[in-house]
């Protein structure tokens, strides 16, 4: 998650993006925003910051629902990732994930790939470089 906000940090003004961070610890979430400003020097001191907990599936569709895509980094996946692919797709917001999980991939896929399909909504997981090496087996 670190990496990803120094890095949405790094491109946002040059993308035009706007963008959030949501997690289930303001404190924590705070942190990474500190230190991803003074890592990058951009002043992120008005990136907003959305509680979500995946124990709630009230506080993740509120949280999607601010967005128009998700990038999901919370795992393991296995045990966090389904309710934020369900809130997802039941709002309509797209949802990106860094999984390298084939269990959590394929199991998204034949729960989700239908309703996803039915509301237009793109559910695609192993995004990042850590996934290469499962993809790779």
């Amino acid at each position: 998650g670190q990496y990803t906000v120094d890095e949405v940090a790094r491109v946002a003004e040059e993308e035009n993006l706007t963008w959030a961070v949501a997690g289930r610890n303001l404190h924590k979430l705070q942190t990474v925003l500190r230190e991803a400003s003074t890592r990058t020097g951009k002043d992120l001191s008005q990136i907003n910051v959305i509680i979500a907990d995946t124990t709630s599936s009230a506080s993740l569709e509120d949280m999607a629902r601010q967005g128009k895509v998700i990038l999901n980094c919370a795992g393991p996946y296995n045990f966090y990732g389904e309710p934020v692919v369900k809130a997802c797709i039941d709002v309509g917001t797209h949802h990106l994930d860094i999984s390298g999980e084939p269990q959590f991939l394929e199991k998204m896929q034949l729960i989700y790939n239908t309703k996803a399909k039915e509301k237009n909504v793109f559910v695609i997981g192993s995004t990042g470089f850590d996934s290469i090496p499962a993809e790779m087996g």
